[in-house]
Order: C-alpha cells, then sequence, then structure tokens
C-alpha cells in the first residue's frame, strides 16, 4: 500500500512546486500536434510543448525516489495544476504488466477516499523493447484525504524485466476537455526502450 500512496502523494501535492526549475530536453517531433518527445535513458514518451519537465534533481523532499520524471501544466490553478509522471520500482518477484497493472489499481481503490472507476481497458497495447504487451489502461478519480479536491487520473503500467513502471497523469474533473485529452495522450505514448 505503501507504493501507491508514495505515488499518489506525488500526483496531490505536485500542485504545489512552485517556481521556474527543470530543464526541458531538446524537443523531438511527436506525432501528436502541439506535443514534444521527452526521452530518458530507459523510456520515452510525449508531453505537450508547454508543460514544464522537472528533473529527478529539481524534485523536493517530498518527492518519492522511486520517481522519474515530472511534467506539469503552465497554466497554474490554485486548487490542482495538471501535471504527469513516471515511477520506477524494482519487483521482487517478475509478472507481466497487466497483473502489475491490476494489482496496483487494487492498491488505488484502498488508499484513495472517494475511489470511482470510471473506464478500464484491459487489452491496452504498451511498447516495451520493441515489443508490444498487453497492459491496463484506467480512468479514475478520488483523493487523498477529505481536504484534498476529487482527481481525476489517467494511468497504466509496463513491466520490464524487474523494472514496473507506473505512468500517471492527473488533472480536476471539471477541467477542460483539452486537460482529459493531454492525460490520455501523454500516458498512451510512454514507450520502454
Amino acid at each position: 500500500m505503501k507504493r501507491i500512496f508514495s505515488s499518489l502523494t506525488l500526483i496531490f501535492s505536485l500542485f504545489s512546486l512552485t517556481g521556474c526549475f527543470g530543464s526541458d530536453a531538446p524537443a523531438e517531433t511527436s506525432q501528436l500536434q502541439n506535443f514534444r518527445v521527452y526521452t530518458a535513458p530507459t523510456f520515452s514518451m510525449s508531453v505537450p510543448n508547454q508543460w514544464q519537465t522537472i528533473e529527478p534533481k529539481d524534485f523536493s523532499s517530498d518527492v518519492p525516489q522511486e520517481t522519474q520524471i515530472v511534467f506539469r501544466d503552465n497554466v497554474q490553478n490554485d486548487i490542482f495544476t495538471s501535471n504527469a509522471n513516471v515511477t520506477k520500482r524494482l519487483l521482487t518477484q517478475q509478472t507481466n504488466s497487466l497483473d502489475y497493472g491490476k494489482s496496483m489499481m487494487n492498491e488505488n481503490k484502498g488508499s484513495l477516499l472517494n475511489f470511482k472507476e470510471i473506464s478500464r481497458d484491459e487489452d491496452f497495447n504498451i511498447a516495451i523493447g520493441g515489443q508490444v504487451q498487453k497492459t491496463l489502461l484506467v480512468l479514475f478519480e478520488g483523493k487523498e484525504n477529505e481536504a484534498e479536491p476529487t482527481i481525476r487520473v489517467v494511468q497504466t503500467y509496463a513491466v520490464n524485466g524487474i523494472d514496473a513502471y507506473t505512468i500517471t497523469a492527473a488533472y480536476l474533473p471539471d477541467s477542460t476537455e483539452l486537460d482529459a485529452e493531454n492525460a490520455k495522450n501523454i500516458v498512451k505514448s510512454f514507450k520502454v526502450k
């Protein structure tokens, strides 16, 4: 439960990060209009051009260590700012992406208040090492505690050997359709090298 709590704490706390820090990787072209490709040593993904990239060297102390990268919308909101992140954990036993995703969703259900699953796709294909693997793509909402706002989350999962990735994008449920589309596109674009 602590693993998912750390990821969800990251989601709910990112809107409080302030200032202009982080850097943008050199822009590659994305298949998506108004998106750029972010490339890390073990993965790549597309993010909106205007979103900030926050790298590990710029993380505050409350960001979980397994966090690989954070992206945040430049349009700030007093309640919650749309954001995305990638976490990577080392597995103690091998599993596939779909089973890992299902176990993470069970933890989400148990750790969020007012949890509501909106949609689930168990046939979503994710690219891992040049191969396609079935995984879980989910849309859900909930909140960490009574004082926090309800957040809508798009999430998918990828397992490559013992490396287990959780790819998350979050926004307010009453956000624009563009926010919802951006979140889906970010998560669906993730590829493991």
